[in-house]
């Protein structure tokens, strides 16, 4: 009969043969640890009684047998391999796991050289004593300088003291063993940072970005109360490939009420940018607009249509002011572009084929009758103050019901600068037909809301459904200087 344990091969001999124990030289311990064999030696010193008998590094014992012992010697042989393993794997289990000091200097008695053991009771001593930790997780760094837990948890102790020389140092060591880990080049740029060395900062931060990009924000709010935010972009930005974090600062500097700044470092980004996704500019562009910084969202605008991350369908009215008029792409709901309205018991479609010019057009079904006021579309224009309008469009309509139907509005976008102008409305079934209206715009106005829009009826029928079709929406400036508003003049 063959028995096979944890290193060791017991065999069933015949009558007064010689029974050979091999013993392990090491096991396997948690966390990656071995067990060293002087630990055996101890632990056979425990067990005097099993001691001259089982000998450990794989050595030979050598036991006479009679027949009616070979049994009771092989269970002997056998239970006392297992109590050395079991015994051995408890140490192992309280060297990896102790919950108090007192448990971890016991260890460290027997094994002053245990990295993990040291390690682990640095962590016990955090938030008791500090200083202790210290002591201890720096010895485990001494005893294995390659583990990189080992230093990130001295950086995290030498920084809860005060010991700013500690943390540098610990801090460089984890950039040495692990320089493609962003997490350590954000502690090293704040290290510096602390220690009021500003240059060496930036690089950190420029490293980190270049690593990971969505530190940026943290990157952001660390340098911009100490640097100021055109040496932010130059140190740490200037030379980077990437517009995404380019236009992502900009945004930053926008929400945090630096416009000027956000405005200039846009130009500078703007100036030698790749082509990147509206998306990244649009949250700063509409920033803009919200702010009614026209003129600063007007070139925005112009350098997106520029750099041909905007594109105009190229087929509107010579001294156009509405973008995408004929409807010939879909709107990108942001920007000077089409927006679209709440749209409850309303169908929108901007790709509505049959129109007047061009393959597409706008169609609105009022899906429900019911007497509700409507502004399904709308776009913000750039316009000049003290100055007149003509704005038109081609619509038809099929079976609206009520007298008050859909109608072209045009209303100052920021406060009530001149009074709103409406178009005529259209009711009932009517072929394509031109509708048009003028306006002249105060002394405050910048930009204005050309829209769609249905008002309540008052006079019966109120309740209106039915479908409407608009298409070649233009707006022209009739006073202008050369013609041209204050769009167009970038354009």
């Amino acid at each position: 009969m063959l028995f096979a344990g944890h290193g060791a091969v017991l065999a069933s001999p015949p009558a007064d043969t010689q029974v050979e124990v091999l013993m392990p030289s090491t096991v396997s311990k948690p966390f990656g640890m071995s067990i060293q064999n002087k630990r055996l030696g101890r632990l056979l010193h425990m067990l005097p009684p099993l001691r001259e008998s089982l000998r450990p590094c794989g050595t030979r014992a050598e036991i006479s047998l009679q027949a009616g012992s070979r049994s009771l010697v092989l269970l002997l042989v056998v239970g006392g391999a297992s109590l050395l393993l079991a015994a051995e794997t408890a140490l192992v289990g309280v060297t990896s796991s102790f919950e108090t000091p007192s448990q971890g200097r016991v260890i460290l008695a027997l094994e002053p050289d245990d990295a993990a053991a040291q390690h682990w009771l640095g962590c016990v001593y955090e938030d008791t004593d500090p200083a202790q930790s210290v002591v201890h997780l720096r010895r485990a760094t001494e005893i294995n300088p390659y583990g990189r837990l080992y230093w990130s948890d001295l950086a995290s102790a030498c920084q809860s003291i005060d010991d700013t020389q500690c943390v540098d140092q610990t801090r460089r060591r984890l950039l040495t063993l692990c320089p493609m880990v962003p997490l350590y080049h954000l502690y090293a740029a704040r290290s510096s940072l602390k220690a009021s060395r500003l240059d060496e900062s930036a690089a950190e931060f420029r490293r980190l970005l270049q690593l990971d990009p969505t530190y940026a924000p943290s990157a952001w709010f660390s340098l911009r109360p100490v640097l100021e935010p055109d040496r932010i972009f130059q140190q740490v930005l200037a030379d980077s490939p990437s517009s995404e974090i380019k236009v992502g600062y900009v945004e930053f500097l926008s929400t945090q009420g630096e416009d000027a700044a956000a405005y200039r470092i846009w130009k500078r980004v703007a100036a030698n940018s790749r082509i990147f996704p509206f998306s990244l500019a649009q949250p700063y562009l509409d920033h803009l607009i919200g702010l009614g910084r026209i003129d600063e969202a007007a070139d925005v605008w112009h350098d997106l249509r520029r750099l041909g991350i905007v594109e105009a369908s190229g087929k509107e009215k010579e001294g156009n002011l509405v973008f995408n008029g004929d409807f010939e792409q879909s709107p990108l709901n942001a920007g000077f572009d089409w927006r679209s309205g709440p749209s409850i018991y309303l169908g929108v479609d901007f790709s509505a084929t049959g129109a007047y010019h061009g393959a597409r057009c706008l169609r609105v079904d009022f899906t429900v009758k019911r007497n509700e006021e409507y502004e399904p579309v709308y776009q913000i224009v750039p316009v000049l103050p003290n100055r007149s309008y003509k704005l038109e469009a081609y619509v038809r309509s099929e079976e609206i019901t009520s007298n008050t139907g859909p109608c072209l509005r045009v209303r100052d976008a920021r406060q009530p600068g001149f009074p709103d102008a409406v178009s005529e409305t259209t009711i009932k079934t009517t072929p394509w037909h031109p509708v048009r209206l003028y306006f002249s715009t105060g002394a405050e106005t910048r930009s204005v809301r050309v829209s769609l829009w249905r008002p309540r009826g008052r006079v019966y029928p109120t309740e209106i459904s039915g479908s409407f079709w608009l298409d070649a929406v233009s707006l022209q400036c009739m006073d202008c200087p050369g013609g041209k508003s204050a769009l167009e003049s970038q354009l």
